[in-house]
């Protein structure tokens, strides 16, 4: 879990919905936080829970205020602190709540506002979570347990509540408490699911037509030097070589690696590279090595993180693969593989496979449905604003929930700002290729910056550097992928299980194959002849057009017959 995220939530969040049956429902509340506190009182409570809402404390006070139902809902949190004791050596006494959540982690002000969807548009139950956090991690030496929870009545009160609190040195603490604070919850429409889907035919672009994400390698040159290893996470180490993850993958046909394709099928794959540096064990040199996904889904999805999402794989990891404790780490909720991976899958060694997210070994998901040699459909169905739960599923069918966590969307490629605000450099953008550099650092010097601070608008795919209490990651080995789907929005249920197994044609964008289409970009013209033209002089494996596992004046003859004839 992030600690400002938490952090962030801990100090108000608070969201909406139901179906209003008393008093002057509206399209937005907005409540008061002041006197919410973190203290430890000797010979008293030790940090009781507390809550507030827009009935018993709104703005202006002495009228209650009530939300509409409906499919979203947006939040702002605003507030000063004071704070004493240990605590006030880390936040000074009159920081904001944007200030805290900077000095914690750089750039993590961004939190203070989000979005949710509420896909049924109402609230039928007395209690309706809209962000639920259970919070337990270190923060400055500190060890904070907690529950957050945001929820709407079925009368539309919106609450928020700080409940659970254990915190580590007791009274030695001090005091961190709101002086004057407010949240405003407002109804937000959602924009249509965004999704996008790659199919690996030679390359890391996405099926033309199908969403606004985007795949680069986590350590492309273009990129700049690659930030430093376990314990020097935020310093750039330009000993760390680039270039290591697209030298250690390929792309190839399932029929020269010597398996099935996905459906009985022929596909064109992309071979993962192990994450680590397989000529260097310094375990520094992990960090670059894996895949950065870039969401892009600003300004549709106006938030700057995203906490319902789904991720789809179809995967083949071979037995060589599989005969470790951990043959791969599926993805990295770090925008730049900072520690260690999200959800991984793990071989117990007991004849089943097993897969968890943010959870502990022992708490994994066990199943005969993950093994090798084998085509899996893998798909991930996020809901941390609302449950803190992932549900995975395999072939369509549910295995369990897991935990769950939130990615970065910070970045609109319509006006990339670092979060501190600081705009970023046009020449940047574009030699980054309009992807937000995992690497990259703001100047500092932006007004009211608090230092260098990054992007933080991607989610890392076959990366895992580890961590003090790991050690050196790297957990993560070859395996082959067909198609990769990823949606800012939960599918549901019946949704993944309509999708069913893998299948060579795709996973949501599939359609009819149209071979001499050879750049999928949806026309056959003289670019789709050019294309093929220089794969076959180059010798690369989907110039073999005829499938006849050699390259030569067949295949060319073959792809200008079926050119000619079109689609």
């Amino acid at each position: 879990m992030r600690t400002p995220s938490a952090l962030a939530c801990v100090l108000g969040l608070a969201l909406p919905l139901t179906t209003p049956l008393i008093a002057q429902p509206d399209n937005d509340v907005l409540f008061d936080l002041t006197g919410m506190e973190l203290r430890c009182v000797l010979f008293g409570d030790c940090f009781p829970d507390q809550s507030r809402d827009s009935a018993n404390h709104p703005i202006p006070s002495g009228t209650p205020q009530y939300i509409l139902p409906h499919t979203g809902y947006r939040y702002q949190l605003e507030g000063t602190l004071s704070t004493s004791g240990l605590i006030e050596a880390i936040i000074p006494d009159g920081s904001t709540l944007a200030e805290m959540m900077d000095i914690l982690d750089p750039g993590q002000s961004r939190m203070l506002t989000g979005y949710t969807r509420n896909p049924a548009g109402d609230l039928p139950d007395p209690k309706n979570p809209i962000w639920l956090q259970r919070f337990n991690d270190d923060i400055a030496g500190l060890t904070l347990d907690i529950t957050l929870e945001t929820s709407i009545s079925d009368q539309g009160v919106s609450r928020f509540e700080i409940r659970d609190i254990d915190i580590s040195l007791g009274i030695l603490f001090g005091t961190l408490r709101i002086t004057q604070g407010s949240a405003l919850i407002e109804t937000w429409t959602p924009a249509p699911r965004q999704q996008t889907e790659w199919h690996f035919d030679t390359s890391l672009e996405s099926v033309p037509n199908s969403g606004p994400s985007a795949l680069r390698y986590l350590d492309d040159p273009a990129f700049g030097t690659i930030l430093g290893g376990i314990g020097n996470e935020d310093n750039p180490d330009p000993t760390i070589p680039t270039g290591i993850t697209e030298a250690q993958s390929s792309f190839a046909t399932t029929t020269a690696l010597g398996i099935p394709g996905p459906g009985g099928a022929e596909d064109m794959v992309y071979v993962t590279s192990p994450a680590r540096n397989l000529n260097d064990p310094n375990p520094d040199f992990y960090r670059g090595i894996g895949l950065a996904l870039f969401p892009a889904t600003q300004p549709d999805f106006p938030g700057e993180f995203l906490g319902q999402w789904t991720l789809i794989y179809d995967l083949y990891i071979p037995n060589a693969s599989w005969n470790t404790e951990w043959p791969l780490a599926l993805v990295h909720g770090s925008h730049n593989n900072d520690g260690r991976a999200s959800g991984l899958i793990r071989n117990p060694g007991n004849g089943n496979g097993s897969i968890g997210f943010d959870a502990q070994p022992g708490d994994y998901l066990q199943t005969n449905l993950i093994g090798p040699d084998r085509w899996m459909r893998i798909a991930l169905v996020a809901n941390f604003m609302q449950t803190n739960q992932t549900t995975i599923f395999v072939d369509g069918t549910p295995i369990g929930t897991t935990n769950s966590d939130w990615f970065y969307n910070s970045v609109n490629p319509t006006d990339p700002l670092y979060g501190d605000g600081e705009p970023v450099d046009p020449a940047d953008w574009q030699a980054w290729g309009d992807f937000p550099s995992p690497w990259a650092l703001s100047s500092g010097n932006h007004p009211g910056s608090l230092g260098p601070t990054p992007l933080a608008s991607t989610l890392g795919l076959f990366c895992d550097l580890g961590d003090s209490d790991l050690g050196p990651g790297g957990r993560s080995e070859t395996a082959y992928l067909a198609n990769l789907y990823f949606a800012d929005d939960m599918l549901t249920p019946d949704e993944i299980a309509a999708l069913g197994s893998p299948n060579a044609d795709g996973i949501v964008f599939t359609s009819a194959p149209c071979p001499p289409d050879f750049n999928n970009d949806g026309t056959v013209n003289t670019q789709d002849f050019i294309a093929f033209l220089n794969a076959w002089v180059a010798g690369d494996p989907s110039a073999d057009f005829n499938d006849d596992g050699t390259i030569n004046t067949q295949d060319f003859i073959a792809f200008l017959n079926a050119w000619v004839a079109g689609c």
